[in-house]
């Protein structure tokens, strides 16, 4: 595992190299870091599944075995997620424009939402190869070249999912972490393949692959459903989780001059979160000391970087001085009853 990592790290710098050139030509932005790492990391998978899906492809054809050609079949299904992150990079800019004023952040979670439909395709080939398999079972050439193969595909497939791992949670990329899971899949494939290919030597049948086969299904589909729902949660502007409400309440309340919370609505934009709230305020200051307060509450609220805000909107009304509105009822019923004894 450690070799395996140490030469997709090896890529990863030289790569570096291009994406100098590349911010030389105003391609990429200097200070978009994150853009920059999905890129890398989107070139250096794409490059290892070229790799693995020709040393897989053509020995599964020569010797005709039909596992390790449908292993290498799901290698391109993971080079195309790496060509999906690369459109990501270059479409999904928070830059706003004329046609999209809030930016063009709710790329990658699309994108995330088809990597997932991606994986159910897959579990659905699995599931049929697992089926036939077991229905009627196929003997084809078994030889140490092609298990040494396969333990070489688990091994570096292993070695992608921790590097996509290790950037998706350095710059809390959803989309690495599905490219992540994908390259899971494809190890846990490739497993299934190796049970198979081993046990077809002392067994003489490929059953055992296929009944392995369809619990690597089960599990490739229940990554799936959550890759599935976190994109669907962040397009369809669900609201932020009651820790991240709870983090804002306490902030603002905090500010000197927030009385009160009249109204807080959030919304997930993407990675990011919207937010929009109405503040409670003294009546009676003057309209710039009240603007101050209402600024330094969003001022405060966007610097949390913890909270992954895009954008706030804070509202200020006077507060409700219901001692107030207690003196004047007081006031209303003595001159009703002044009025009655006239």
């Amino acid at each position: 595992m450690s070799h395996g990592c140490f030469f997709l790290e090896n890529i990863h710098k030289s790569i570096a190299i291009n994406m100098r050139k590349l911010r030389k030509e105003n391609l990429l932005s200097q200070d978009d870091n994150a853009k920059k790492i999905m890129l890398r990391v989107a070139i250096v998978v794409a490059v290892a599944n070229i790799i693995l899906t020709g040393l897989k492809l053509v020995p599964g054809i020569i010797f005709g075995n039909l596992s390790v050609i449908s292993d290498a079949i799901h290698s391109v299904a993971d080079l195309v997620t790496s060509l999906f992150i690369i459109v990501v990079v270059f479409m999904a800019s928070p830059k706003r424009d004329k046609k999209h004023n809030y930016g063009h952040e709710k790329v990658e979670p699309l994108m995330v939402l088809l990597f997932s439909l991606v994986l159910f395709g897959v579990v659905g080939l699995l599931m049929y190869k697992g089926i036939t398999g077991i229905i009627s079972p196929e003997n084809s050439e078994i030889n140490i070249f092609l298990i040494t193969i396969t333990v070489v595909s688990i091994a570096v497939k292993e070695a992608l999912f921790w590097y996509n791992i290790y950037y998706a949670k350095k710059i809390k990329s959803d989309i690495l972490r599905a490219s992540a899971w994908h390259s899971r899949a494809d190890s846990l494939s490739s497993v299934a393949v190796l049970a198979g290919l081993i046990a077809s030597i002392f067994l003489d049948t490929n059953i055992v692959e296929s009944i392995a086969v369809l619990i690597v299904a089960l599990l490739i589909a229940k990554i799936a459903v959550d890759i599935f729902r976190t994109a669907v949660k962040q397009l369809t502007d669900s609201a932020a989780p009651d820790s991240v409400v709870d983090e804002i309440k306490k902030t603002v309340l905090e500010v000197d001059g927030v009385e009160s919370i009249d109204t807080l609505r959030t919304r997930i934009f993407g990675k990011k979160i919207y937010v929009e709230i109405v503040i409670e305020v003294d009546g009676n200051i003057i309209v710039s000391a009240a603007h101050q307060i209402s600024k330094t509450v969003h001022d405060t609220l966007e610097g949390i970087e913890s909270l992954n805000i895009k954008h706030c909107t804070v509202s200020i009304v006077p507060s409700k001085e219901k001692p107030q509105d207690e003196d004047c009822e007081i006031a209303e019923e003595s001159a009703n009853k002044e009025d009655a004894l006239q």
